[in-house]
């Protein structure tokens, strides 16, 4: 009987919340897709002491089935989810069939070029919140309580910075640059993008005059290419994130 209640009182404190009265209220409900566990765990720790009822996923089709089940107020997205359905892909899914809601993604790219998506293609009242922004513990708190709650104000849109890396480059030559990253050859990147070389040639040396490259060396250029990609986005593990 002792464990019976020991049990029950641990899940409930998980679960529920109490106002400044001493008044039982449930509390809000997330979801976190993260793929690294470490993260995860870390993460789904910190929410769960903010006073959140939390589930976490690993993949986009285990974060539907759980939001299915669950009915969260709100997700935590990371973008990159591997091989599969983006955190992007899966915001678009849970908002067709939860238009209410909240959703902020949590993520190391600096925007949605880096995951095959326009600048101006997310809606606007997500939150996009870079991951290095971590290091403050509370961060992550504050930018899910203003789009639970709606505060225009107080959404984090990192995405927007103008002033995170590669700002200037198009979503064409910021994908050039992660196939480069990806060691693709300029062939590779013609027949995967459904080009010419002398396009893709041309999209690579644009792209250098953006980031302040000048080699003339088509070698030290793919290297600085790489480098500019990997230092923004960190390093890219398959062929497409679209």
């Amino acid at each position: 009987m002792f464990t019976t209640v020991k049990i029950a009182s641990a899940v409930q404190a998980q679960v529920a919340r109490f106002t400044s009265r001493g008044e039982l209220v449930e509390s809000r409900r997330v979801v976190l897709v993260e793929d690294d566990n470490l993260t995860r765990l870390m993460l789904s720790d910190q929410l769960a002491n903010a006073g959140f009822s939390v589930r976490t996923a690993g993949r986009a089709a285990e974060a539907e089935a759980i939001c299915s089940d669950f009915d969260p107020d709100a997700v935590v997205l990371d973008v990159d989810l591997g091989f599969g359905p983006t955190g992007f892909d899966l915001a678009d899914s849970l908002r067709l069939s939860s238009p209410g809601i909240a959703v902020l993604f949590l993520t190391h790219m600096p925007d949605p070029r880096f995951g095959g998506r326009g600048a101006r293609d997310l809606p606007e009242n997500i939150a996009y919140l870079h991951k290095n922004k971590l290091a403050d513990n509370k961060s992550l708190i504050r930018a899910l309580e203003a789009v639970l709650r709606g505060n225009t104000a107080g959404i984090p849109r990192d995405d927007r910075d103008p002033k995170r890396p590669l700002a200037k480059l198009s979503l064409n030559q910021i994908d050039v640059l992660r196939m480069i990253a990806l060691g693709l050859d300029n062939q590779q990147i013609a027949d995967a993008r459904k080009t010419s070389i002398r396009a893709v040639y041309s999209l690579i040396g644009r792209a250098m005059l953006s980031i302040g490259a000048d080699d003339d060396s088509e070698g030290a250029a793919r290297v600085v290419a790489a480098r500019a990609y990997m230092l923004a986005a960190g390093i890219p593990f398959r062929e497409s994130t679209k």
